[in-house]
């Protein structure tokens, strides 16, 4: 049996995929942009309507036990999944990941449960008569009306074709060739343990990403390099002294079933890495290079031509879910007038995945030999 006692209450992100919170006012009366951790003994179970309460003693850092309770969902509908007051043996142990009240400190949103046991069961798991979790459909909806993106993702790639969704033809500027001239793979920065872009690493080497959801905000964070974004969905503005990042800074809205997603506030970085001393075919072309033959399809037989931003780059992101809640598709443009004399434009598709993530902990051996 696990000992959760002394565990106590810890704020923490979210670093795995837990169900959408129920059809109800969580948002109201509970802060959904904050996760709390919470832990103890059992001391009463109330499988009551509208909402059922598990109450439990939780030992502070400082010491102090406080008697804590957790909103679970109504006493009938929980009833008609199976769970049962039996489940909740007064004395045993219990672990909850929720989100903690607006105004009471002794009261929460449980969004997951782990019993003395070792079970784990969500908000909206369902058992059978054995006492089983048995297999949930997906809440594809939240509260709000939004589709729920909140989970693990990851790239699910066909065999035989190319990683991510590609893009348009690149046509750079007089000030974006020049800036790539002469570029080799030293200047990569994956050969550096730093991340390149929010675009490729979103699906680079099919590493498994997190979005954690709320309401004013969404978090991301990428299994690749691990690059961390906030969504601002309440209207905060880039701050007069930002320092631009790798990630940027990520403004977004709901537009229907959409999540139009705007970033700016880049440092000057890549949007094609070099990964060799040369040109790959059906690469960037400048601008002045109209009367030229054009250029061949896209092959396999080398790396995309080098391309980088500027300050100025901004990235358009359009988010979409399927009907299932299983496939995430992002719509992209990439705008840099001081690089770009076009925009490029792709997409890209990732799966949700019961795979947990993992931080990627770099550590590039490339050069160990030759050291």
């Amino acid at each position: 049996m696990v000992d959760l006692r002394k565990i106590g209450m810890t704020a923490a992100l979210l670093a795995s995929p837990l169900a959408a919170f129920a059809h109800h006012g969580s948002s109201g009366q509970f802060d959904t942009n904050t996760t709390i951790e919470l832990s103890g003994e059992i001391t009463r179970i109330r499988l009551v309507n509208p909402h059922a309460y598990v109450y439990f003693d939780s030992e502070h850092e400082n010491g102090e036990v406080v008697n804590m309770r957790c909103e679970l969902q109504s006493g009938s509908l929980l009833k008609r999944r199976g769970w049962t007051t039996e489940m909740f043996e007064i004395g045993t142990s219990i672990a909850i990941v929720g989100s903690p009240d607006r105004t009471d400190s002794t009261t929460c949103y449980m969004r997951e449960i782990t019993f003395e046991s070792g079970l784990v069961a969500a908000r909206n798991s369902t058992f059978d008569d054995d006492g089983n979790i048995q297999a949930e459909q997906r809440q594809t909806t939240r509260d709000d009306g939004t589709p729920n993106i909140d989970g693990n993702w990851a790239l699910v790639r066909e065999a035989g074709a190319r990683p991510g969704g590609g893009g348009s033809e690149i046509v750079l500027t007089e000030a974006g060739t020049a800036a790539v001239e002469g570029a080799t793979s030293d200047e990569n920065p994956r050969f550096q343990c730093e991340a390149t872009n929010i675009v490729l690493d979103w699906w680079f080497d099919q590493m498994v990403n997190t979005i954690s959801q709320g309401d004013d905000q969404i978090e991301m964070t990428y299994g690749f390099m691990d690059l961390t974004r906030t969504i601002y969905l309440d209207g905060t503005e880039i701050p007069d002294d930002f320092q631009p990042t790798r990630a940027g800074f990520s403004t977004g809205e709901w537009n229907g079933d959409t999540l139009v997603v705007t970033t700016t506030g880049f440092d000057e970085g890549w949007i094609n890495a070099p990964l060799g001393d040369r040109q790959g075919p059906g690469g960037a072309r400048p601008a002045d290079a109209e009367d030229r033959p054009a250029r061949p399809e896209r092959g396999r037989g080398g790396p995309p031509s080098p391309v980088k931003n500027s300050l100025e780059l901004v990235v358009t992101e359009r988010f979409t879910l399927n009907d299932e809640g299983t496939v995430l598709t992002r719509a992209y443009t990439f705008e840099d007038p001081l690089y770009l004399a076009e925009p490029i434009d792709g997409s890209d598709a990732v799966t949700l995945t019961s795979d947990v993530y993992e931080p990627y902990d770099c550590d590039d051996l490339t050069e160990e030999r030759s050291e």
